[in-house]
């Protein structure tokens, strides 16, 4: 954990390994990636934002996903691409693949449609075949205090 106080400015920034497969390719299974859990102190959470959220399935659990959806729009996921609001999202991010065998569990691709309540957020994983994301979880969006820290790959 590296904490920088000098001139008033404080953070919290942490340095892990991706441990799986479901952002790739935008950042690659064991890539060491930066979490920054103060940058939501000072920012809202925005669209295609990488963020470090807490695992609704595992208490102890974090997971890495990227925001898709903001309070209060309709989202919906047909063959594995976003629509927001009725309107495509540009992926150029999301793979299609996988490198381990799939249970017809990740096979989801088609979703919704859903609007997002207030306060909470829509996340899915860039490799959307190989991924546990809200289109999984038992409740399909995560509360803002849910979204613990912003993700920024070594390569961005």
């Amino acid at each position: 954990m590296l904490l920088l106080s000098a001139c008033g400015l404080q953070t919290d920034v942490r340095l892990r390994k991706m441990p799986d497969s479901s952002m790739e390719p935008t950042i690659r299974k064991q890539e060491v990636v930066r979490e920054d859990f103060s940058h939501f102190a000072k920012q809202s959470v925005k669209r295609l934002d990488i963020v470090v959220v807490k695992d609704p399935g595992r208490t102890q659990q974090t997971l890495i996903k990227r925001v898709l959806a903001l309070p209060g729009e309709t989202v919906r996921v047909v063959d594995y691409r976003t629509y927001v609001n009725g309107k495509a999202l540009d992926e150029p991010y999301v793979s299609l693949s996988s490198s381990a065998p799939l249970t017809p569990l990740l096979r989801v691709a088609d979703f919704g449609p859903l609007t997002v309540p207030a306060g909470e957020y829509f996340l899915l994983a860039d490799n959307r075949i190989d991924s546990y994301d809200s289109r999984l979880w038992k409740k399909s969006t995560l509360k803002s205090q849910e979204i613990l820290a912003l993700v920024q790959a070594s390569s961005n």
